[in-house]
């Protein structure tokens, strides 16, 4: 019997090409592909309403069918109450024990944070970072080290994140804005406060000190790093690459105008760091984040790591994300986007042989002992 996977979208007909690539490769792996969104699950029921891909003839089919056993979640929330409907009954199926999803999961920037720095595997990797609860919290950071990060601490795509910088009695704010940089000076301090207390009451922020990651055309730029367990469950790096943004700019986001170059062509581009201290420490870093990861969380399936390499030579991690995209691959390394879209099904049938080994152990432990 063939296994069954279900890829969890909350646009099933807007078909992904990521999604149409694995199912080419479905048959290989004897593997039935399910694409639903989680607000196509039928109360009441073990039943889900979607498209099935036959692999006979290529085409999607749209049908009720069960549950699969077997979920890989692709849903990227916002903060409509469409999304949030969404991530309840995701919620609800993570928590049920017939169903395994290939990964679970990170939380909130805030909480990886929180966790992540009493691991001293991790902590020498994490910049210091303060919960922004009040203009006090901002304005003390700010104080401290005169040019800091507001980040969101929910969310990725969409949110907007700010630079503040304080010379003398000015504060000067950037953010990006439908990729345009948008900057404005505050003379008074009562006004930048009233614009601040506005802004903290749309979202939850977090405060980072701003880290030394520009070039020397002053663009920022960072080292995505794309990991994911292979067809064995054993973490691998699938490719590294550089993502650089404008000039005077704040994100590196590919959304946001950034330009990508492997990471080969950038240690060529600066000879005057030392690599090999750069690679040795990276090297680390993916060998433990990982595990760390799953030790304080949840099982996981692919990350995008995404770190700061400082004018310093210091490694940081800037943000770690379960759901990682692909464009950045697709682009540098073409020929391994094959081994990416056999990777869901890979590892589907990995964590289906291994559930069936455990079952039959189970079974037969009692007489060998």
């Amino acid at each position: 019997m063939p296994d069954k996977l279900g890829i969890l979208t909350l646009d099933p007909a807007g078909q992904q090409d990521y999604f149409e690539q694995i199912a080419q490769y479905s048959q290989k792996y004897d593997v039935e592909l399910y694409l639903f969104s989680p607000l196509e699950v039928i109360p009441g029921t073990q039943m889900a309403k979607g498209l099935k891909f036959n692999a006979p003839d290529g085409e999607w089919k749209e049908g009720a069918f069960p549950i699969p056993d077997c979920l890989y979640d692709r849903c990227f929330y916002g903060e409509d109450q469409f999304s949030k409907d969404a991530k309840k009954i995701v919620s609800w199926l993570k928590e049920r024990m017939d169903i395994t999803f290939l990964g679970y999961g990170l939380p909130n920037k805030g909480i990886l944070y929180d966790r992540l720095k009493f691991d001293s595997r991790i902590s020498p990797y994490l910049p210091e970072t303060v919960k922004a609860t009040g203009s006090d919290d901002v304005l003390r950071e700010l104080n401290k080290y005169l040019s800091v990060i507001l980040k969101p601490a929910n969310g990725a795509h969409g949110y907007a994140v700010y630079s503040l910088e304080k010379r003398n009695d000015a504060i000067t704010v950037k953010t990006t804005k439908n990729g345009n940089l948008v900057s404005k000076d505050f003379i008074s301090l009562d006004t930048f406060e009233s614009w601040l207390l506005t802004l903290l009451s749309k979202h939850n922020f977090l405060i980072q000190a701003k880290l030394g990651n520009t070039d020397r055309k002053n663009r920022p730029f960072d080292l995505r790093v794309f990991l994911q367990k292979d067809r064995n469950g054993h973490w691998r790096e699938v490719a590294r690459g550089i993502r650089t943004g404008v000039e005077n700019g704040i994100l590196t986001n590919m959304s946001a105008g950034a330009v990508v170059s492997t990471f080969e062509t950038w240690q060529r581009q600066t000879p005057y760091f030392n690599h090999a201290y750069i690679e040795q420490g990276i090297a680390d870093l993916m060998k433990q984040l990982p595990l760390a990861l799953e030790e304080a969380f949840h099982p996981l399936f692919e990350l995008g790591v995404d770190i700061i390499i400082a004018h310093d030579q210091s490694i940081w991690i800037l943000d770690i994300n379960s759901k990682p995209g692909r464009k950045m691959i697709g682009l540098l390394y073409p020929e391994k986007l094959g081994q990416m879209y056999e990777a869901p099904l890979a590892y589907c049938r990995f964590l289906q042989e291994t559930a069936i080994g455990k079952e039959g152990s189970s079974q037969t432990a009692p007489a060998g002992k």
